[in-house]
């Protein structure tokens, strides 16, 4: 029995020695084909070169088929933060194993990692039953669906002390990139947070007073200048936002949609774009150069065109590309520089300000070219924050610094308007001084002239008071002359009118009597109603006159024409003719033929005819005996075929 109870024990060791190892080895498929990353004195490790990778071209690999035994040996070790050397497009598998050394078993390890467009990043946790757990994020996914709400890649590693784990990262991108991976404890991975976001917050607190303190500049001066500084800043806090990740996490955090805008190609020409307009209006402002201004614009046209050509078209060697940026920036920069020293307006820290323009654009590009500064890899990432944060606080100074120039002439130009303004009210007081004596002694002659003015004046009252009365009795004088020169007139007329049946006028004197259809009508008018009007209708004797000389009874409204229940009723022709040929027809002095006549008063033959026949009818009518006024009878006689008008 003893001995069945000692085996039964080693048994039992033996199977829990297994348990342990294969705990301690879990998710290492191969260990001699693996890279190891072992936490030991250190809490923070920088591991991008500690990894093994995996490219995916078609994208179409799972889990369960990188993280299989004969696939391991297919996952290859980096030499440098892209990983890849080829440059290849596709999914990348980053193989991550971690052996825990440390014995601190209350201690949490941080597995980070950064890039501010890339589009999606899977990370792949062991499970103990087997098996793997995924945690999404990236740009592509909202900002809340991260397990650690932070603006970098990060997730918690489920190691213990004394495990080894191999964890997998499944990186979707959108081009060409280089990475940066690291592991952090928990003292150090919230230290560096809280260290990196009060950093951040300094410097867009800085920034967005500069940006307010502008734009109240603009609001209030409403000078082109600070619509350019307030642009610049605008597009340095978008372009900052955009790389750290902020702008995702607390801006647009459920519209991942929006990270299209903040993409590197976009950024960085938007930056390019607005920091070289702003410097070459800053200089057009002192000192107009048509040369800059043509220069600024052919750099930011160049630096698009070869931006695109290296996006979409045939890429340039990164270093290459980093020259020829580099050249094409100087060329404004320098000939900026050159005219405000040739104008003597150049500042030291308008200087300084254009040298960090130009470290900011080109670090903006190094960086995709692989072009390091420093072996830290978190000082390269924000090195263009700092320099951004000196440019602005620069520009700002030159800003300020021309503003006191400004002031300054503008007290200097004040002090020289009150010195002309205190000679002038010196020169002012002397004048004024004679111009009130010349003024007193003046008064007393305008004084001396009004007296003698109000005397005339009461003269000239009494003048026109007499002259009022005259003026009255002219009124009344006319009055009773025009009165007089009507009646005259009215009895011209009809003496004229009446000479007309004592003498034989040809059709042209005639017409001068009677030139118009009004005139024969006024004078038929006046021959029907000589007697008084009574309307035909009613018989009611008020009337007004009407078109044509006619009458219009104020009783019935019945309009009665001159010419109607008269001898012209209806006539077809003008009647100034009829009443030419109604004349000749009582002149026994005058003898025309119907040719004649036609060709004189310029009618048919066959309407002269049909009138005279018509007077030879009123003739008959009325028994005429040839009076000599007869033809005034002969108008008004009304024929029996005629109708009412």
């Amino acid at each position: 029995m003893r001995v069945l109870y000692i085996l039964s024990f080693l048994t039992w060791a033996l199977f829990q020695t297994n348990i342990s190892s294969s705990a301690q080895t879990k998710g290492i498929l191969d260990p001699l084909s693996v890279s190891v990353i072992k936490l030991s004195d250190k809490t923070h490790y920088e591991i991008t070169e500690k990894v093994d990778y995996f490219l995916d071209p078609q994208g179409i690999l799972k889990i369960q088929d990188v993280s299989a035994q004969g696939f391991q040996s297919r996952f290859q070790k980096p030499t440098n933060p892209y990983l890849v050397d080829s440059g290849e497009e596709g999914v990348l598998w980053i193989r991550v194993t971690v052996e825990n050394q440390r014995n601190r078993s209350h201690e949490a390890w941080f597995f980070e990692s950064w890039g501010f467009d890339i589009g999606k990043i899977t990370f792949f946790m062991p499970e103990a039953e087997g098996g793997f757990s995924a945690d999404e994020a990236g740009y592509k996914l909202p900002f809340p669906k991260r397990e650690i709400q932070h603006k970098n890649f990060n997730q918690i590693l489920n190691i213990r002390p004394g495990e080894t784990q191999t964890f997998f990262v499944k990186i979707e991108r959108s081009y060409f990139m280089g990475f940066s991976f690291h592991l952090r404890s928990h003292q150090t991975f919230i230290g560096h947070t809280t260290n990196e976001y009060f950093l951040l917050g300094i410097y867009y607190g800085v920034l967005l007073i500069v940006l307010f303190f502008t734009l109240y500049l603009l609001a209030n001066q409403k000078q082109a200048i600070y619509a350019y500084f307030a642009f610049f800043l605008l597009t340095c806090i978008w372009y900052s936002l955009a790389r750290d990740g902020l702008g995702f996490q607390y801006i647009w955090p459920n519209f991942p949609e929006l990270n299209v805008l903040t993409k590197r190609l976009f950024t960085q020409l938007l930056l390019v774009f607005s920091t070289l307009l702003f410097a070459n209006h800053f200089v057009q402002k002192l000192k107009y150069s048509r040369l800059v201004n043509q220069a600024t614009w052919g750099a930011i046209v160049l630096i698009i065109m070869l931006t695109l050509n290296q996006e979409y078209g045939y890429k340039i060697e990164d270093l290459l590309m980093l020259l020829t940026f580099s050249l094409i920036l100087l060329v404004p920069i320098l000939l900026m520089i050159r005219v405000l020293i040739t104008s003597r307006q150049m500042s030291w820290p308008h200087a300084f300000a254009m040298l960090c323009m130009l470290i900011a654009l080109l670090q903006s590009y190094a960086s995709e070219a692989n072009v390091t500064l420093f072996e830290n890899p978190v000082i390269n990432w924000y090195f263009a924050n700092p320099v951004i944060f000196a440019e602005v606080v620069l520009f700002s100074i030159s800003i300020f610094n021309q503003l006191g120039q400004l002031r300054k002439k503008s007290m200097l130009a004040d002090k020289e308007l009150n010195q002309v303004l205190l000679e002038k009210n010196k020169l002012q007081s002397k004048l004024n001084s004679k111009l009130k004596k010349k003024v007193k002694k003046r008064t007393e002659e305008i004084n001396a002239l009004a007296e003698e003015l109000s005397k005339k004046n009461e003269q000239l009252l009494l003048a026109n008071s007499q002259l009022q009365k005259l003026n009255q009795e002219v009124v009344d004088e006319n009055i009773s002359l025009s009165l007089t020169n009507k009646e005259l007139k009215e009895g011209l007329e009809k003496t004229i009118q009446s000479m007309v049946l004592m003498k034989g006028f040809d059709f042209n004197e005639f017409k001068q009597i009677f030139p118009d259809k009004d005139a024969c009508c006024k004078f038929l008018s006046e021959l029907k109603w000589a007697d008084g009007y009574h309307c035909r209708k009613c018989g009611y004797n008020k009337a007004s006159i009407s078109t044509s000389y006619g009458r219009r009874c104020r009783n019935c409204n019945y309009n009665e024409s001159a010419t109607s229940n008269t001898l012209f009723h209806k006539i077809k022709f003008p009647i100034e003719k009829a009443f030419y040929m109604l004349y000749l027809s009582n002149r026994k002095d005058v003898h025309l033929t119907l040719n004649e006549l036609s060709e004189v008063i310029e009618l048919r033959r066959e309407t002269c005819w049909a009138f005279k026949h018509k007077i030879e009818l009123a003739k008959a009518k009325i028994d005429f005996d040839g009076e000599f006024n007869g033809w005034e009878i002969l108008a008004l006689v009304e024929l029996d075929e005629q109708k009412e008008g």
